[in-house]
């Protein structure tokens, strides 16, 4: 009896031996590659990471990617998502180009981001239709998505459909073509984003294009945005004088001076003077005369007062010389820095006058150093005159160096 229990014992061993030490030794590989998935995701250390991914390699390609696909759909949260796509970027695999095209339409920005570079990296003709179809979606939020996408996916052969949906009723949709235009630098739109800024129906959207044309450094559009930049629209004005200063072209300076003539408000009138200031033109002197002699803010004079240097036309000269009243000394030095640059005696005999009446040494030390700038020899008995009066010991120290200059040099 007892030898028969050993027998059966011995059967169900040699029965069950193989399949349990299979089992013990062999895994699923498809739970294998999530497991290296999980592994990919979880670790934070990229050399790491790195090893993960090219271990998932000795797994069929078709495994991984169903795989991949599986645990991107699963995901529940954004940033998941988000990371997962990332890591696909690193596959050069065409199984993804479809799946990765749907996510373009995602509700969350940065998903449709991701995809959008995913897919820009993976570079595949297969999402030409899905992206096509997201263009013709009666959802504008669709249509958004898709230029959006076109932020990272642009080619010519969607030059068409991007232009064409400046017409689309949505003002939003003709908002986002304008800064994917912007974005991709196509030039061969700028007719149509001179036509915007001039005429599209909601002010919004020329704001958009106007912005676009300041990017593009346009010149051909600088004559529509001197007109723009007497609209009634503060918003549109301002975008327009934005945009004037960073094409910087002297043919500007009339427009944005006289625009100063009418312009209220504070904002716009300082991206005037601003653009003044960069292209160092004056235009019209009223303009900024305005600013300098009645403005209220002092930092709109001082600036008003070094673009004046720039005119040396005798009424820039003029509006200079009632400005050494200002009751702002940092406007009458920069007033007596602008004088400098005129070279005559009237300028020269109102610098002396002000190196004699002035007490601070602020105003004092601009006067002088623009009276040896404009380096008249008729300076020199003014100078002296002033350097036996004066009374403090640096600013006469300051005073003795001129003369000697101009001794050693005349005399």
């Amino acid at each position: 009896m007892r030898c028969i229990k050993r027998i059966v014992l011995l059967f169900f061993l040699v029965l069950f031996a193989r399949p349990l030490g299979l089992y013990s030794s062999e895994k699923d590989p498809r739970s294998a590659i999530a497991d290296i998935i999980n592994s990919i995701l979880e670790e934070k250390n990229e050399e790491k990471k790195q090893e993960y991914i090219k271990k998932l390699r000795s797994y069929s390609p078709d495994d991984v990617s169903s795989r991949w696909l599986a645990t991107l759909d699963s995901a529940w949260r954004v940033a998941v998502k988000v990371q997962i796509i990332d890591v696909l970027s690193e596959y050069n695999d065409k199984r993804f180009v479809i799946p990765m095209a749907n996510y373009l339409i995602d509700p969350h920005f940065v998903i449709r981001k991701a995809a959008a570079q995913t897919l820009k990296k993976i570079g595949d003709d297969r999402l030409y239709p899905v992206i096509l179809k997201i263009a013709n979606s009666s959802n504008p939020v669709h249509r958004i998505y898709f230029i959006e996408a076109m932020n990272y996916l642009y080619d010519r052969r969607f030059y068409a459909f991007l232009t064409n949906m400046l017409r689309d009723e949505n003002k939003s949709v003709r908002i986002y073509v304008l800064n994917c235009l912007k974005v991709n630098r196509i030039g061969e739109s700028l007719g149509l984003v001179r036509n915007a800024a001039l005429h599209d129906k909601n002010d919004e959207v020329r704001i958009a294009a106007i912005e676009a044309l300041g990017a593009f450094r346009d010149i051909g559009a600088i004559p529509l945005l001197h007109i723009i930049l007497n609209d009634k629209n503060r918003d549109v004005r301002r975008e327009s004088a934005k945009s004037l200063s960073m094409i910087g072209s002297a043919a500007s300076a009339n427009f944005l001076s006289l625009r100063l003539l009418a312009e209220d408000d504070n904002e716009i009138k300082e991206l005037l003077i601003e653009a003044l200031v960069l292209i160092k033109r004056v235009g019209d002197v009223r303009g900024v005369e305005k600013i300098l002699l009645t403005d209220g803010s002092t930092g709109f004079r001082i600036k008003s007062a070094y673009i004046l240097g720039f005119s040396g036309t005798y009424a820039a000269q003029a509006a200079l010389l009632q400005a050494l009243n200002d009751p702002d000394y940092r406007v009458r030095a920069e007033v007596c820095n602008s004088l400098g640059n005129y070279r005559n005696r009237q300028a020269l005999a109102s610098l002396l006058e002000v190196l004699g009446r002035e007490e601070g040494v602020y105003v004092k030390s601009a006067a002088l150093y623009a009276v040896k700038r404009m380096n008249d020899k008729y300076s020199l008995p003014g100078l002296f005159d002033l350097y036996a009066r004066e009374h403090d010991p640096v600013f006469k120290e300051l005073l003795q160096e001129a003369v000697r200059e101009y001794i050693k040099r005349y005399l």
